[in-house]
């Protein structure tokens, strides 16, 4: 696991390096109640745990007319969810630690849009995902605490022993429910 971790570190490096990654120079109103929700992209957990905790947190979602949602989810969970909004697809393959998406992603023009919320419930760092949210504009950028979560999100959720993942997602959720 170490050597995957110093060679994510010298991707990131390069990345920075080269230019590639976005600067988050974005100021924050701290202000939570007047966002303006608008299109708002959510990325569900990869992994079944997580993704059961933020599908039963996320259950009592409102999705209103005013806002657009699109759901960004992997592949396995496709039968389980159940929500309003454009929903897409990615495949996560463990062995190699790598998350492909699926071509109606790119192919709705996602990638152009410009979103006032972009949420990534993973609460490890995943590369493919962060690249992607790199990638994306947004105004806020929401997600997990980790090591490299500075360089991608400008709202930041801690989870720790006093804080579970669930009490987290109650959190986001909150946020979008105002």
């Amino acid at each position: 696991m170490k050597f995957n971790s110093n060679i994510l570190k010298i991707k990131l490096f390069y990345l920075r390096y080269l230019g590639k990654l976005n600067k988050n120079n974005f100021t924050i109103d701290s202000n939570i109640k007047n966002i303006d929700k608008g299109d708002i992209l959510i990325i569900f957990p990869i992994k079944d745990e997580a993704y059961r905790v933020a599908l039963y947190v996320f259950r009592d979602l409102i999705v209103n007319s005013s806002s657009s949602y699109h759901f960004l989810i992997n592949r396995v969970y496709y039968s389980t969810f159940i929500k309003k909004g454009n929903i897409y697809g990615m495949n996560y393959f463990a062995s190699k630690e790598k998350i492909v998406f699926d071509d109606y992603f790119y192919n709705d023009d996602l990638m152009k849009k410009k979103y006032n919320i972009i949420i990534d419930l993973n609460n490890e760092f995943i590369y493919d995902i962060a690249i992607l949210i790199n990638k994306l504009s947004a105004n806020y950028k929401i997600g997990i605490k980790n090591n490299y979560s500075d360089l991608f999100y400008n709202m930041q959720f801690t989870i720790d022993k006093t804080n579970v993942l669930e009490n987290g997602y109650k959190q986001i959720n909150q946020i979008l429910n105002k």
